[in-house]
């Protein structure tokens, strides 16, 4: 299979080299980033430096069992945990207790080995080599734990430096029809989980750039010491700030900065859900689905079945790595956690406009040569949801399939934007997940000027659409059906490669209108 997929993308790319596409805004961006060893890789590799001593702060999770739980019980476990020599926390409706405390009092607390280890490169990381033993006030009330390591580190799924510009998005997705009714997304909030820093001398220089209007008035960060210390500026935030504020100039946008690790980012994750400051989420991360702990994931699904429950639409990006997100020396793997049934995973496409800076046509990112491509595939864990039946592939085994929908994220036909002070040129499932971010929340300020709800969980009605598109006159998605993302071919109606395809802003606006009005969701 990968064989025959490289084929047809260097077929393909070839082909897309003769369509009008406007190649003079492309820059040379980068190459995107390979996909980290997995955890027992990076054992087997570095050097083991024994057990980790008392200046190793652990920082865990338990994952609660009940979205509202006994608080004399949750109570008895905290005290629990402070008695073995961690500092806990637990504030109501949050789904997990957090406690920090020296490896040490973690290991004996667990009955686990806590080991220490030094990579090539000279970095370190912790690992637990045992399977934790929950104590029994804690196993009361929580069903796992997560933060027992800290190498995995979340990845940001976003290629490094023209492109598309602000008002070429505009056009090229048909959202200019709803800019030019008045929506900019006033009214709305979207709230990102980033992991690097930013400057907000680039936001400005980018709004200025574009006319667009200045953050200040709209931006928010939140931080918190408990949720760590971020990376310094990469350019992911940026990079999503900026495409979000280019498609819904009046929204509000919050920022959760945490460290890139599972525990202090699940806190501050939790927290968004928790404050629920705004009802959209665009989340630019993930990892590799097969290599994500359990306790990982099912604390993360817990906070989303909150969020789900508060009517928040949440995207993830779905990856850069193709088909193979663990790496292509590993079997075909989704990312995490575009993989959970309860988000709307988002994968890549790579565009050509026409002459006149319109939609022409796109097809399913997918490059070879750096082994790059929109993420997607089956889950190995999650079964396949009620609204994706009707599109059951044999490859995915009964199990969920992702993308749900996609959009550029090819950097090679990618977004503008300004970082470190200069314009570049971004690409990646992170410029593709804020754009969608960013159209919903043209659509809810749409929704509420007609008296009708937002869009919450937003799967439910892009398979409706899917699935009912020779209805729908405009159609709501670009349905894109040729070429691969290293595994996965486009095909008509939804596929691995791209899901139901790329959106007509307009189109989808009035399909949105159309589903509720009759009773959808």
């Amino acid at each position: 299979m990968k064989t025959r997929a490289v084929l047809l993308a260097i077929a393909f790319g070839l082909s897309a080299c003769q369509a009008p596409a406007r190649e003079a805004r492309t820059m040379n961006p980068l190459p995107v980033p390979k996909p980290a060893p997995t955890l027992s890789q990076a054992i087997a590799r570095a050097t083991d430096l024994g057990p980790a001593n008392a200046t190793v702060t652990v920082s865990l999770n338990f994952g609660l069992r009940e979205p509202a739980p006994d608080a004399l019980l949750v109570e008895k476990a905290v005290a629990t945990l402070d008695a073995s020599g961690m500092t806990a926390a637990w504030r109501p409706p949050s789904s997990l207790i957090a406690a920090d405390g020296p490896a040490p009092a973690a290991a004996a607390l667990l009955q686990v080995r806590i080991e220490a280890f030094r990579q090539a490169d000279g970095s370190t990381f912790y690992a637990a080599l045992d399977q934790p033993q929950l104590p029994t006030a804690i196993k009361a009330v929580a069903t796992d734990v997560s933060g027992l390591d800290s190498y995995r580190r979340a990845h940001r799924y976003a290629v490094q430096p023209g492109g598309l510009t602000a008002s070429d998005v505009l056009s090229f997705y048909n959202l200019k029809p709803l800019r030019d009714a008045g929506l900019d997304g006033t009214g709305q909030t979207i709230v990102l989980p980033e992991i690097d820093d930013f400057n907000v001398s680039d936001l400005n220089g980018f709004a200025s750039k574009f006319g667009l209007p200045p953050f200040g008035p709209i931006l928010t960060v939140r931080r918190d010491p408990s949720w760590g210390t971020p990376l310094k500026p990469e350019g992911e935030t940026v990079l999503d700030l900026e495409i979000a504020h280019e498609v819904a100039p009046g929204a509000k946008l919050v920022v959760y900065m945490a460290a890139d690790d599972f525990g202090h980012s699940a806190r501050a994750f939790d927290a968004m859900v928790t404050e629920h400051l705004g009802s959209i989420i665009s989340e630019s991360l993930g990892s590799c689905e097969p290599d994500t702990p359990s306790g990982v994931r099912n604390t993360y699904a817990a906070i989303e079945d909150r969020a789900v429950a508060q009517g928040m639409s949440h995207f993830v990006a779905s990856g850069d790595a193709g088909a193979f997100t663990c790496g292509q020396d590993q079997d075909p793997a989704a990312s995490f956690p575009s993989t959970l049934p309860t988000v709307t995973a988002v994968g890549g496409t790579t565009v050509f406009e026409s002459q006149q800076g319109v939609y022409f046509k796109e097809y399913a990112w997918g490059s070879p040569i750096d082994e790059s491509g929109g993420g997607g595939g089956a889950s190995v864990f999650y079964s396949l949801p009620d609204y994706q039946r009707k599109e059951a592939q044999s490859m995915g085994r009964g199990l969920r399939q992702v993308p749900d929908v996609a959009a550029n994220g090819d950097p090679l036909t990618g977004f503008r934007i300004f970082f470190g002070g200069r314009d570049g040129q971004i690409g990646g499932t992170s410029a593709s997940t804020p754009l969608w971010a960013g159209t919903v929340a043209l659509i809810n300020q749409d929704l509420k000027q007609k008296g009708l709800r937002e869009v919450g969980f937003a799967n439910p009605a892009l398979y409706w659409m899917g699935e009912n598109s020779d209805k729908l006159d405009p159609k709501p998605f670009h349905d894109v059906t040729a070429g691969n993302n290293l595994g996965y071919r486009a095909a008509p109606g939804w596929d691995f490669a791209t899901g139901w395809g790329s959106m007509d802003g307009a189109a989808l606006d009035a399909a949105w209108i159309r589903y509720i009005k009759s009773g959808g969701g």
